[in-house]
């Protein structure tokens, strides 16, 4: 251990003290209970900091900072040396501050409604009752104050049931969820019915996983949870606050209690799963598919209707029946082999991620696929991977999605394997438009095809004629929906030059594939 002698102060004989110092500090390193303060104070290990073979500044900061906790006379660190250890110092104090304040107000049983009752109350009683011996209002004032500690009373004997009920219920370890629909979690917590003027709730707190509406439905006796989240995440824990407060919200007492369980929330695929396959396929002959469009041999059938050639009418058929039957081509696919997805993310993409997540369980990209996302570095070749990569794809940051560029990267990356052909699914957002024009530069000649995702197309709304039809929308104020209508979508696709030719829209509560959308030449 290498240590500069001018690191610590000098007795008044002029030997440095350094060497003492060093030798206690090694002994008291091996020692549990050295270590543990260590720990605390420094968040790591001191025998991490203070090593026989560790490097000269990481020893001239261990000596450091255990000279401080011994009181010794030491030579004060610059400040740039000296915040680290500050911060080390107080990030656990304002987190363990922050862990009981909240404790102490979750378990305080008033609310300010309450309080301010009560506070109304005790003036009411103290003031106007007793001292102006106004006995109406010391009536009401001692009625109310004993209706708030009978609600009180009330609260508390809740909050024990629920406390110890919350304690015995238990989540399954693996929980898959869809976004915006009910879904029961397998937790049930039971809960007296006879307990008057309370409610017992409770409700998700997972910062940075999204959020989720529970609603408790009772069933046999029991509280039976029922999420809805609102947003794809992946999470390895479930924290929930538990409260119980009576019917005015005069009081409530709360608790949060997290268990471990593998949360998982995909998109909802809605009517989405029956739609026509358009991700990676094209016109051709080498499968048939009912949803697809005319395009392979003639070797299907149908009345002869006016206007059709007479060279593919069958005559042996009109010979045998008397009726006149035509030739026309079969509905099939042909498959690219070879083909890659990428899901741009966004905060209303909660469509167009379902899209992506038939194509890629439906195995519509191909045989040969990859498979990637915003806010995920890795790329998918398996169905799994690629499925966990759409839960994932929900947590990114889309405000500082232009600082780190996955979409060039990946397009990049699938472009030196050999794929040559890529499949986009975009939100409805011109901001995710523009960063996906700005990162098709490592594109080159791959053949993109732009499937956007929506939840319903919104029709196109007339203008109001008349008075009257203008009175009736300034009384009634109709929303106009968040959904975009096919027009602006249209508008939005040739605004942005360069990105592709062909464009196609899903909606999700219909399950409708709108496949010509038209795009100006001059934007491409």
């Amino acid at each position: 251990m290498n240590i500069k002698p001018a690191f610590f102060k000098e007795q008044r004989g002029g030997c440095p003290r350094s060497t003492k110092v060093l030798q206690l500090l090694c002994r008291l390193n091996d020692m549990k209970h050295f270590r543990k303060i260590g720990r605390f104070f420094l968040q790591w290990p001191l025998s991490a900091r203070i090593s026989r073979g560790g490097s000269t500044a990481g020893a001239q900061e261990g000596m450091s900072a255990a000279l401080r906790l011994f009181g010794l006379s030491f030579i004060p660190l610059s400040p740039s040396r000296r915040a680290p250890y500050i911060h080390a110092l107080l990030r656990p104090l304002a987190t363990k501050l922050h862990e009981i304040f909240r404790l102490v107000i979750g378990i305080f049983p008033l609310t300010k409604t309450g309080i301010a009752f009560l506070v109304l109350f005790g003036i009411a009683v103290g003031v106007y009752g007793i001292r102006r011996m106004d006995f109406v209002v010391l009536a009401a004032g001692a009625a109310g104050a004993l209706t708030i500690f009978v609600l009180l009373l009330f609260t508390i004997i809740g909050a024990s049931f629920l406390f110890f009920a919350s304690r015995r219920a238990v989540t399954p370890g693996v929980l898959d969820l869809v976004t915006n629909r009910p879904q029961s979690t397998g937790c049930r917590v039971r809960y007296p019915g006879w307990i008057p003027c309370t409610i017992a709730r409770w409700s998700w707190e997972n910062p940075g996983h999204g959020d989720a509406t529970v609603s408790v439905k009772r069933e046999n006796g029991r509280h039976v949870e029922m999420v809805t989240p609102a947003r794809r995440c992946v999470a390895d824990r479930v924290t929930r606050r538990f409260f119980v407060r009576d019917i005015f919200g005069l009081t409530e007492i709360s608790w949060r209690r997290t268990e471990v369980v593998k949360l998982r929330v995909l998109p909802d695929v809605g009517l989405l799963a029956r739609m026509p396959p358009p991700f990676g396929m094209s016109d051709g002959d080498d499968m048939p598919e009912p949803l697809a469009a005319p395009g392979g041999d003639r070797v299907d059938m149908r009345p002869y209707v006016p206007g059709d050639s007479l060279r593919m009418v069958l005559w042996k058929v009109y010979a045998r029946s008397g009726r006149m039957m035509v030739r026309v081509a079969e509905r099939s696919v042909a498959e690219h082999r070879r083909g890659c997805g990428y899901l741009v993310t966004d905060v209303g993409d909660d469509a167009v991620s379902a899209a992506a997540r038939i194509a890629v369980e439906r195995g519509l990209l191909g045989d040969d696929w990859r498979f990637g996302a915003d806010g995920v570095r890795n790329y998918a070749a398996e169905t799994d991977e690629a499925v966990e990569i759409i839960a994932l794809s929900g947590e990114a940051d889309c405000d500082n999605r232009a600082k780190e560029p996955f979409l060039g990267d990946f397009l990049a990356k699938m472009r030196s394997d050999g794929y040559q052909s890529c499949v986009l699914f975009m939100p409805p957002d011109p901001a995710a438009w523009d960063y996906a024009a700005g990162q098709m530069a490592g594109c080159g000649s791959m053949r993109i095809q732009v499937v956007i995702g929506v939840e319903v197309l919104r029709p196109e709304r007339k203008d109001a004629r008349g008075f009257v039809r203008r009175a009736v929308d300034w009384f009634l104020r109709p929303e106009i929906g968040t959904d975009p209508t096919l027009e602006e979508i249209t508008r939005m696709v040739s605004s942005v030059p360069g990105l592709c030719r062909n464009v196609l829209v899903a909606e999700r509560r219909t399950g409708r594939l709108h496949r010509n959308i038209r795009v100006s030449p001059n934007t491409v």
